[in-house]
């Protein structure tokens, strides 16, 4: 099988983005999975051109995306991704999103068909840091989700927060890693 583990780039004036480096961390393969790696512009409009390309490219079984998150102290599993953009911050384009549907005359909310609850089981049975979360916000983040799910329903959102112990988010990226390899197998 075939993963394809995205990131971001640093946003916002920050200097370093946590995904990113979580992103370079992780091995090239895990168990009998090939792992595809693609960091992302904070962009409204081109970050999800990259990732339509990634994904054809690629064509990847699952596909993982990680999320800078401002605060807290656990990883957060997004089960839905909403159909709208909406910010008061810019994107790295100086972009504003306002209330913008992303795909009119599709649905509200997609979910991710991963498995979500043995995902965090598997990790708080390992006691990682890590939690459900309902909404990957409306920010770059969820415009990348919704894609993701529209294009490839095999897919997960996942939230880190930004000041994690950088080891701590690695170890617990590789553990959801590998337990939806256990999942597929």
């Amino acid at each position: 099988m075939r993963v394809l583990v995205t990131a971001f780039e640093p946003f916002g004036g920050a200097e370093t983005n946590i995904t990113q480096s979580v992103l370079s961390l992780l091995p090239d393969s895990i168990a009998d999975w090939a792992i595809e790696k693609v960091c992302l512009p904070v962009s409204f409009k081109r970050a999800p051109l990259v990732l339509q390309e990634a994904i054809s490219t690629y064509t990847p079984d699952i596909v993982i995306m990680l999320g800078q998150y401002p605060e807290g102290e656990n990883i957060r599993l997004e089960r839905f991704a909403i159909n709208m953009m909406d910010s008061t911050k810019g994107d790295n384009d100086g972009y504003i999103s306002n209330e913008e549907t992303i795909y009119p005359h599709q649905p509200l909310a997609l979910q991710t068909s991963l498995p979500i609850k043995e995902l965090l089981r598997f990790c708080t049975d390992n006691v990682l840091p890590i939690q459900v979360s309902n909404s990957a916000g409306l920010y770059v983040c969820n415009r990348v989700y919704y894609e993701a799910l529209y294009l490839h329903q095999q897919a997960i959102f996942v939230h880190i927060p930004k000041n994690m112990d950088l080891p701590l988010a690695q170890r617990t990226i590789g553990q959801v890693l590998k337990n939806l390899s256990h999942c597929f197998s």
